[in-house]
């Protein structure tokens, strides 16, 4: 599992071997390239703050959503019916068709596709399954400074109204203890770093367009802001937690929601010359 990341890019890399090749198998590499932005149907507006209710009766206006993504990758394994925030293995199975390396922070309340830096390779084997991985570094590193959301804003309910702000990190802050004590590594970091795996039914083609929408309303769906702690006073502000320690039910909400496979990351692929 420490290897977890050199094992990933090597299998990819077995694909790599054989670029220009063209065989029955269904290997053929081709270059592709990948965008981010806030899901279209979001309502968000470039520079301007976005108005939502959520279920849990909070009126919203959210005025900064900013996501580090480090890299995705992508599978032959289609997902399961399963929701919410996944503890996936650091290593996942089947092939990886994909990938796109070299990563940065993304405006989530920007509906205008922001690219990825760096582009990326892909074969034309079946995607079924993405991967995005939460970090700017080793995803097994102890510790890691990157934030990978940021957030502000102001919720209201019932009269009462919570100016919030939240910096989000996975380093050691978020380490939790083993799931069973004779192995002390069956809990790794790597696992709350990489959410995955998330639908996409793709077949890549050279210089086709990975499209990666982020619905940013998807993150406060559970979050109950009458649990967050007062920040500041003057102004008043309240703040998420950046800990699983001492974590409230709205910080455990953001938390798991930034790693949900289901609700705020949804895919598309793009013809090339998009």
């Amino acid at each position: 599992m420490k290897r977890a990341a050199h094992v990933m890019l090597g299998v990819l890399g077995a694909l790599l071997a054989c670029a220009g090749c063209v065989d029955t198998t269904g290997n053929r590499l081709v270059g592709i390239r990948a965008q981010a932005s806030a899901a279209p149907d979001v309502g968000a507006v470039a520079g301007q703050p976005l108005r939502f209710s959520t279920p849990r009766g909070f009126d919203v206006t959210l005025t900064t959503a900013r996501v580090y993504i480090g890299a995705l990758y992508f599978s032959t394994v289609a997902p399961t019916t399963a929701s919410g925030a996944q503890e996936a293995p650091c290593v996942a199975p089947g092939i990886t068709t994909g990938e796109v390396r070299g990563g940065q922070v993304f405006d989530a309340l920007d509906p205008t596709p922001q690219p990825f830096p760096v582009d990326g390779v892909g074969s034309d084997l079946p995607t079924r399954s993405a991967a995005l991985w939460l970090t700017a570094g080793d995803v097994n590193a102890d510790d890691e400074r990157t934030v990978v959301l940021q957030v502000a804003g102001e919720a209201s309910r019932g009269g009462f109204s919570w100016p919030f702000e939240g910096a989000l990190r996975i380093g050691s802050n978020r380490v939790t203890p083993p799931r069973n004590p004779a192995l002390p590594s069956s809990n790794p970091i790597c696992e709350q770093r990489i959410v995955s795996p998330v639908a996409f039914e793709a077949t890549f083609s050279e210089g086709a367009v990975v499209w990666l929408q982020v619905d940013a309303r998807a993150f406060f769906s559970a979050v109950n802001f009458a649990t967050l702690e007062q920040g500041s006073m003057d102004p008043v502000r309240y703040r998420f937690r950046d800990e699983t320690a001492t974590a409230e039910q709205a910080d455990t909400s953001l938390f798991n929601a930034l790693r949900a496979t289901a609700g705020p990351y949804r895919f598309e692929l793009l013809p090339s010359g998009t």
